[in-house]
């Protein structure tokens, strides 16, 4: 039987007034109930479960634990609005019962109604023997409502660590390749080479949310990352993209849960310590929820790429030109702690040299699942995301300096095995691997490719 208070157990309520009470009380969820309904995405068990358990508090409306076994499973179903009718009767019956203000303010958080929610969780902080595990989840709740109360809203993450890779300059396995049509042969600084690096990224995305009726609210993002090599040096990366746009409802008389993103965006690549390429342009992203477990996302993106020639890589700016990228993501909740998800592109990269253009098409998918740490460890849930990517890029021009009989066709498969493990509510070490073998119909583009890295990341 589920505790609801620290040694209470529920009560059955005598008299008139409570059976009065008892009878509103019912009358109130088995309206919501009949209004709302389950969600048509739930799991038709759990479906089931619910209904049985309604029908279990209408025989027994005055039994507090029946009624909080329904509210959660009314909430598995995607029914919030039953749900918190009722355990708002729950309070009615006995006022002094923390864990329900808890989940009441937690239901009205994810309803987005933040003000109603912060009421809740403040009046369950205010007895004096609330329990440890409910005084720390409120205390998240709060903060997370102060940031989302507030019309500048800032979140963002830092992750640095070490990575090895067998073949960080992308070389061929053998120095056995072609040029211009004929048998030729690398030097050894061609092929492939292992190294090292330390790398640090950070992204922060920062909203201005006047809290207009329309619900629109001004979004701008920020991405760096910094490679050094320790032998390489001509693969030192600096890469920065910022992105500026409005993001509102849409169409919100013909379709629910959809939104539109339009945006700016700006791209600086630099390598070697000097600078490598700028990109400008411009994208649109629609998401939408289809119920509880399903999202979905399209994006489409144009960018115009200015490359600078240096005695290194004097032919640089040959691959000048525009970059055309649509992509459509879908993400489906399997169980709260499963996670699936699969992304496909296409994208076609302009140049002024043709032998540089290509079109590619990529798909990916994922699986993504928290778990409590083993031997309890850690206190926090770990997290395990297993990925692989597959796609095809092909040329449009043949390059004559390297086989002037055959155009350039790759196949890339990507596999990754990330694996984090918290070490506070904002801390976490993170291990990566992941496998990369790319095949070329030209002999000097293929290569494979292991890496492995260890870092920590920090979230705020």
């Amino acid at each position: 039987m589920r505790e609801l208070r620290d040694g209470q157990q529920p009560r059955r309520i005598k008299g008139w007034r409570s059976a009065g009470m008892a009878l509103a009380m019912v009358l109130a969820v088995a309206g919501t109930a009949l209004a709302q309904g389950a969600s048509p995405d739930a799991d038709p068990a759990v479906k089931a479960e619910f209904e049985a358990a309604f029908q279990d508090m209408l025989r027994d409306p005055s039994n507090l634990d029946k009624t909080f076994r329904y509210a959660e499973l009314a909430v598995k179903v995607g029914d919030f609005e039953a749900a918190i009718t009722a355990l708002e009767r729950m309070l009615l019956f006995n006022p002094d019962l923390p864990r329900v203000r808890l989940e009441l303010g937690v239901l009205y958080f994810r309803l987005g109604s933040y003000a109603i929610a912060k009421t809740y969780l403040t009046r369950a902080m205010e007895a004096a023997d609330v329990p440890a595990d409910v005084r720390e989840r409120v205390t998240v709740y709060l903060e997370e409502i102060e940031k989302r109360l507030s019309p500048h809203q800032f979140a963002g993450s830092v992750y640095g660590g070490y990575r090895y890779q067998t073949n960080a300059n992308s070389g061929p396995s053998s120095p056995a390749i072609t040029l211009f049509g004929l048998p030729a042969t690398l030097s050894s600084d061609a092929v492939r080479r292992a190294d090292h690096n330390v790398f640090l990224s950070g992204n922060v995305r920062y909203v201005y949310d006047e809290q207009a009726q329309n619900g629109e609210v001004i979004e701008a993002t920020g991405t760096a990352y910094v490679a050094r090599q320790f032998n390489q040096q001509q693969l030192n990366l600096l890469f920065l993209e910022a992105t500026l746009g409005p993001r509102a409802p849409f169409m919100t008389n013909y379709v629910d849960n959809l939104s539109i993103h339009p945006y700016l965006v700006v791209d600086f690549v630099g390598l070697e310590d000097s600078r490598y390429f700028g990109a400008y342009g411009m994208g649109m992203q629609f998401s939408k929820l289809w119920g509880e477990r399903l999202s979905t996302e399209v994006g489409v993106e144009l960018k115009d790429k200015d490359y600078r020639n240096n005695a290194r890589r004097p032919f640089a700016a040959q691959q000048d030109g525009t970059d055309r990228e649509i992509r459509l993501t879908g993400r489906y909740l399997v169980t709260p702690d499963l996670v699936l998800s699969a992304t496909g592109s296409a994208k076609w990269e302009g140049a002024d040299n043709d032998i540089y253009s290509n079109r590619e098409f990529m798909g990916l998918v994922s699986a993504t699942l928290t778990y409590d740490a083993p031997f309890d460890v850690t206190q926090e849930r770990w997290t395990t995301s297993l990925s692989g990517a597959y796609g095809v890029r092909r040329y449009h021009q043949i390059d004559p300096a390297i086989d002037p009989n055959n155009s350039r066709f790759d196949h890339e498969l990507r596999l990754n095995l990330l694996h984090a493990v918290p070490v506070t509510r904002d801390w976490s070490i993170i291990l990566n691997v992941q496998r990369t073998n790319v095949e070329s119909s030209l002999l000097i583009y293929n290569y494979q490719n292991t890496s492995a890295s260890i870092g920590a990341s920090w979230r705020f």
